[in-house]
């Protein structure tokens, strides 16, 4: 399983997560943040095609203009909020801590479950953009999959190495398959979750959805354990 992003076609620009201009960046957190905060909803709540930037510029009180010189493009400043919910979103799941700390990496991975679906109830418009940039037929959502694939990917494969060296995961598995096999489980848990449960907010205080949860960690923990 190669490092490398898949290269996006020829038309697209390649993903950078360094998307906003010098100029962008050198404004004050604050004022970042608050950008941020209005660009979000505009794309989480309408389709890429619809979603305006007179919209938000309107609503940030500043000229369309200066949209283009924090970003290259429309196309640009979406990605860039994508990374962010992407970023948000992986934060408050590794930064969450369990109510007793876990003994092994699928006691680990169990809790990430429930902590993914606090984060969603936690950053809805996140969430919601997410999903939104997972689903539509944009013409540039293979590139946006896989940037979020190199991140998820990132932060398995560190889980897996520690498991791994510490003695809870056989170290004969290649790491890089282990990884292909637990974010393919997790990818389409949330899919699978909807499908059998519908739309919901309280996910995590359903406990047929907790069930399916340690379903799975029982799954991997067979498979993979020591």
């Amino acid at each position: 399983m190669g490092e490398d992003l898949k290269r996006p076609p020829a038309r697209l620009k390649a993903y950078n997560p360094s998307m906003p201009k010098q100029t962008f960046l050198n404004l004050p957190k604050e004022k970042q943040s608050a950008f941020i905060e209005i660009a979000l909803p505009e794309f989480a709540n309408n389709d890429y095609n619809t979603a305006s930037i007179s919209k938000i510029v309107e609503k940030a009180g500043i000229a369309k203009g200066s949209v283009y010189q924090y970003f290259q493009d429309k196309q640009d400043l979406f990605m860039y909020l994508v990374d962010v919910s992407n970023q948000t979103m992986l934060e408050f799941v590794t930064q969450t801590q369990p109510p007793t700390p876990p003994e092994d990496f699928f006691q680990t991975l169990r809790w990430q479950m429930s902590a993914t679906v606090l984060a969603s109830q936690r950053y809805p418009i996140h969430s919601k953009l997410l999903r939104r940039a997972y689903t539509a037929p944009l013409p540039f959502h293979d590139t946006i999959f896989e940037h979020a694939r190199k991140i998820r990917e990132e932060h398995f494969q560190s889980m897996i190495k520690q498991a791994q060296a510490s003695g809870h995961l056989d170290p004969n598995l290649d790491v890089f398959i282990v990884s292909f096999i637990v974010q393919g489980m997790l990818n389409e848990l949330g899919p699978f979750l909807q499908s059998r449960f519908g739309e919901s907010e309280d996910w995590a205080e359903i406990p047929e959805v907790n069930a399916v949860f340690d379903q799975v960690i029982l799954i991997l923990r067979k498979g993979l354990g020591k």
